[in-house]
Order: structure tokens, then sequence, then C-alpha cells
């Protein structure tokens, strides 16, 4: 059975941190023995098979190995829980999820693990951009139209956005370009 190292033989940095969240998966797990977990991941859907030795070492913060190896370590950990490794990192109790920490168990550990290999503690590790925000149809932030979407200059009728609460007169038809300008000044 194993133990989270100490401090003295694994110090704070990017692979304790790696090793606390297997940590993390392995007493979730009720702590396995080796040679179960090994078995498992050859067993698995997608099987990579990991010897329990790479499995103590990655433990025990001796390695940090490629990622197949650990991705199997976290599958077969997280099989022996009956957890997805894709479902999210911290479910909240009675179904509700917390918006602000949609990461995955996976997608988790896959920085960390990056982290240790690059040598970056978590707060100067780079972050994954946002997803951009929907289109909205109508509201505030939709995007102006540009003067090809418009003739007429402002104000002009011929085919101005329909969620636009300052336009006049109705849509109608757009005229054919001419490619020149319009005859009306932009003021």
């Amino acid at each position: 059975m194993l133990r989270m190292p100490g401090k003295d033989v694994l110090p704070p940095g990017p692979k304790r941190e790696l090793v606390n969240e297997l940590f993390v998966h392995y007493r979730e797990a009720d702590r396995p023995p080796l040679p179960q977990i090994a078995a498992l991941t050859g067993t698995m859907p997608n099987p990579h098979q990991v010897s329990r030795e790479t499995i103590r070492r990655l433990l025990t913060g001796q390695t940090t190995s490629q990622w197949p190896v650990v991705d199997a370590l976290l599958r077969a950990l997280c099989q022996l829980q009956d957890r997805d490794p894709d479902g999210r990192r911290w479910p909240e109790s009675d179904d509700r999820w917390d918006e602000d920490d949609p990461v995955t168990c996976r997608e988790y550990l896959r920085r960390l693990w990056n982290n240790d290999i690059d040598g970056l503690d978590p707060d100067e590790a780079p972050v994954t951009p946002p997803a951009a925000p929907a289109q909205t149809s109508s509201g505030w932030g939709t995007q102006v139209p540009s003067p090809r979407q418009v003739s007429g200059g402002w104000g002009g009728s011929a085919s101005s956005p329909a969620d636009d609460p300052w336009a006049t007169g109705s849509p109608a038809k757009p005229p054919a370009q001419s490619g020149g300008y319009g005859d009306e000044p932009p003021f």
C-alpha cells in the first residue's frame, strides 16, 4: 500500500501537484493493489498496459512518463471508482454543477502533466482561452453591419438589420450594386 510522499521527499512544485492529483484518484479507488491496477490497464477499452513498477514510480513521483501511460493509470483508477475520467472533476451534490470549474478529471491531469514536464507551477502555466460567446440575434453585442450591407447612408431603409432599434422604414429589396458610392452624404 502506497502513501503520498512527504514534502521532504517530494518538494512542493509541479511534480508534487501531479502526484497529488493521481493520489486523489488512488485514494478514491480505496488504494487498490498495484498488480490489480496493472492488470486493469491491459483489459480496458483502448488498453495501454502499464507495469506495476511504473505505477508505483508514478504514484511516488519518481517518474513522469508519457501521457498514454498516465492516462491509462487515470482510466484504471476511475474504472475502480466507477467514475468517468471525462466527467467533471468536482461534481456538486444534488446534481448542481459549479459553472466556474467545468474541467474534467482527464483535462486537469493532463494540464498538471504538462506543467510537470515544462517545470511550471500552476500559477505560471498558460491557461486555455475560453471559447468565444455565441452570437445573439438581437440586443447589445451584435455586429455592426458593413457599408456594403447597408446602402443609402445612415438610417437608410434598403437593408437595415431587423434588430436595429434606430432603423427607419421597412426592409426592402437591396438595390443592385453599382460598385460606386451612394449619393447621400455619410452624415
